[in-house]
């Protein structure tokens, strides 16, 4: 298994935190290169990717990565770090589509909202 998988999946796992796993990676030597230049890509990959899920049952969820380790987990797995069960009613495939454009475009504020038909509601946003 590549370097990186298995650290994206301990952060995944809740093994390691997202900061944890970028100095991992980065002391291991297995950061990607980028296109983009390092000025602009630092800026908007170190802000806070945030998920809030409430549902009808009362399950609340509330994810927090930096921008920088979303891509990265979303580029290796093609989801986000967080149960499908919290997901119910929510197109998945569309939702993580949205959030990739809006992360290649370095979009901040938000930009998936969700009122389910069964009362639950996600936010997905990027600030500080």
């Amino acid at each position: 298994m590549d370097e990186r998988l298995r650290i994206l999946k301990m952060v995944e796992d809740g093994t390691i935190t997202a900061e944890q796993a970028a100095e991992l990676m980065k002391a291991m030597g297995v950061e990607e290169e980028s296109q983009v230049p390092a000025k602009s890509k630092a800026g908007y990959d170190k802000k806070m990717f945030r998920i809030i899920v409430d549902s009808v049952d009362g399950d609340k969820v509330n994810v927090q990565f930096p921008v920088g380790a979303i891509k990265k987990i979303l580029k290796v797995t093609g989801k986000l770090p967080i149960a499908d069960k919290d997901l119910q009613g929510v197109d998945l495939e569309q939702m993580m589509d949205a959030i990739s454009e809006c992360l290649d475009e370095e979009i901040e504020g938000d930009f998936v909202n969700v009122d389910a038909a069964d009362g639950t509601t996600v936010r997905v946003y990027v600030g500080i």
